[in-house]
């Protein structure tokens, strides 16, 4: 299955249609016991995901499940970048990590022996794979031209958001794994569209089509956004936050309607919005 689990709302309130907060730490236990038993993963988490990292820790080391954890790198210098990734470790309750991101490219552009950091992590054998999430195409361009040696990035692809859709060839041509957050753009895809204002108003027209596909095929919304980014051949797993084990196992169901989805990629690959005021959700502002 290519569903990983996020888990940023185990640490915080997270995404612009999110009524319920934070989960519990029950709720989060059973969140991830299902993720197990229906082989979802990695579970993708960060430093500065609040709580995040120590729930999952916490159901280690009481469950002794084993995990197969993405976890990130904050904002900080190369000489702290050791100390930050041991944290995450004795957090995680684990003594290695599928993946360590980059979580702050602009770190990493300031000083490029942060990448040295994460290379020794990968050859201490604490991490099976390195690399960055990313936030714009132009990110995944410049380390590509500096030739440099990643196994795994993160980036935003969804029906709204198809920026990296020109880089994700040549990435899957290197041989990276490509995890896709963000398919529901936070949650903008839930929203009614006739409630939108100021600058994401730009967004309803692309909204009152996708709820209409969704309509005409018969297919939840949140499953058309999941198996748009999953049909796509550059992407290998598609990471999406819940708030319940219900929103799980929905997410898990999602994958039946992907013939469905199939049908109406052509229509849906046209709803690309290009103006990053409303697809990157750092440049939301509250009008």
């Amino acid at each position: 299955m290519k569903l990983a689990l996020g888990t940023a709302q185990f640490g915080m309130d997270y995404g612009i249609n999110n009524k319920k907060g934070k989960v519990s730490q029950k709720e989060a236990f059973e969140i991830l016991e299902k993720a197990i038993s229906e082989k979802v993963g990695p579970v993708d988490t960060a430093f500065e995901y609040g709580e995040s990292e120590e729930v999952i820790g916490a159901f280690v080391k009481q469950k002794g499940r084993p995990l197969e954890v993405v976890s990130k790198l904050p904002k900080c210098g190369a000489g702290q970048a050791s100390g930050f990734f041991e944290k995450s470790l004795e957090r995680l309750g684990l003594e290695k990590l599928y993946g360590y991101l980059v979580h702050d490219f602009g770190s990493f552009l300031r000083e490029e022996r942060i990448w040295d950091e994460m290379k020794s992590f990968k050859e201490e054998g604490k991490t099976e794979k390195i690399g960055f999430s990313l936030y714009r195409p132009v990110q995944a361009e410049q380390i590509l031209e500096k030739g440099i040696d990643f196994d795994i990035v993160q980036l935003p692809y969804s029906i709204l958001d198809q920026r990296f859709s020109e880089v994700l060839p040549k990435l899957k041509e290197q041989g990276i794994e490509v995890h896709a957050r963000s398919v529901f753009l936070q949650g903008l895809v839930f929203k009614d569209a006739k409630e939108l204002k100021g600058f994401l108003a730009g967004a309803k027209k692309a909204l009152e089509v996708i709820g209409k596909i969704a309509g005409e095929i018969g297919v939840p919304i949140s499953a058309l956004c999941i198996n748009f980014a999953a049909l796509n051949p550059g992407i290998g797993k598609v990471v999406v936050g819940v708030d319940s084990l219900k929103n799980l196992e929905e997410n898990i169901k999602a994958f039946s309607y992907q013939n469905k989805v199939k049908g109406v990629m052509p229509k849906l690959l046209g709803l690309g919005i290009g103006d990053e005021k409303i697809v990157v959700p750092s440049n939301w502002v509250v009008e």
